[in-house]
């Protein structure tokens, strides 16, 4: 655990009644608040609306989220009052939540935001099949639901690694956790360290890791900031890198952690492009609904290609990220 049982529920104590008094707020206030955006939108010269789709695609995720809450204890006696959470019958149950507020949070965000997905020819043919450590690019909020959107409609189990900084979510904080991804701080400590190895441990042949390897969203500025500690820290990495123009350096403690514990499974790269314009959600409440699809591609590596040396391993690594540089650079400039 990253905190003691006291820290967490001192945690929920906070997060879960303001997620459910948020939620009823924003519902009960919709004929008001509707109004009041759309004429805030008009006034504006905005005709599509975006601060109305905004509100409404940010509803929509507080009913998921306290869907989420609300229905987490009745799974917890199911599961005999939590003694079997790790059971098959609780696991589907809880993936079938979990499916179902991705899948529709997904609708509404082509419906009102404009976000479509747009998958190429290659990713059918290399997501399977399991077990599979999955390395996704991480540049907007609305990405980090791209891989289980691609792997549960297979019946894979998804379990991911997670910013510690998304217990504040309680709908991830009670769901995910349940499904057996992780929640680890940034600091590559020890612990984290050995919390992505022993969900590296637990993949089979119906079951899938993802991590974003980068570690954080990508942003322009935090990329010249990495590269100027690169080149004194390592300047050989640093040289290697220093042609990166759409992703951040891969923090390569967290993966390489994945490899070692699951040596027989073979990597999948998702990369995508579309979001880029958008890093955080308040510029893409100015701009929606998005006209321009997000375009996924991917591409698998068989673990018998991954190096065994450390740093023969990062240099691959970053060979493997700059590839995805470069699909990401094509995209832009066709």
């Amino acid at each position: 655990m990253i905190e003691p049982l006291s820290v967490r529920w001192k945690r929920r104590a906070v997060t879960i009644p303001t997620m459910l008094a948020a939620t009823v707020v924003a519902v009960a206030g919709l004929p008001v608040m509707l109004l009041a955006f759309a004429v805030a939108d008009v006034v504006r010269g905005r005709w599509q609306f975006p601060t109305v789709r905004v509100y409404l695609f940010v509803t929509q995720y507080a009913i998921n989220d306290s869907a989420e809450i609300l229905i987490s204890p009745w799974y917890w006696l199911l599961a005999g009052f939590g003694t079997r959470l790790d059971s098959p019958a609780s696991i589907r149950r809880h993936e079938r939540i979990q499916s179902w507020s991705i899948d529709l949070l997904a609708r509404r965000a082509a419906q009102l935001l404009g976000v479509r997905i747009e998958t190429d020819d290659k990713v059918a043919d290399v997501l399977e099949p399991a077990p599979a450590i999955v390395m996704c690019r991480h540049v907007n909020l609305l990405d980090a639901s791209l891989p289980a959107l691609l792997y549960q409609p297979r019946g894979y189990h998804v379990r991911s690694v997670i910013m510690a900084e998304l217990l504040a979510d309680p709908g991830f904080d009670l769901l995910y956790r349940r499904l057996g991804s992780i929640f680890i701080p940034r600091d590559n400590s020890p612990y984290a360290r050995s919390a992505v190895a022993e969900l590296g441990r637990t993949l089979d042949r119906s079951t899938v890791a993802v991590i974003f390897p980068e570690g954080r969203l990508y942003r322009p500025e935090l990329l010249t900031r990495l590269q100027t500690k690169l080149s004194e820290s390592d300047p050989d990495r640093a040289s290697r890198l220093a042609g990166l123009r759409h992703i951040l350096p891969i923090r390569p403690g967290g993966v390489s952690a994945l490899l070692d514990a699951a040596p027989d499974a073979d990597i999948v790269v998702i990369a995508h492009t579309g979001l880029d314009a958008y890093p955080d959600f308040k510029t893409l409440a100015r701009h929606c609904p998005l006209t321009a699809p997000v375009r996924v591609t991917a591409c698998r590596i068989p673990h018998t290609k991954v190096p065994a040396d450390p740093a023969d391993r990062i240099e691959w690594l970053d060979a493997t990220w700059q590839n995805v540089d470069d699909w990401i650079d094509a995209q832009h400039h066709p």
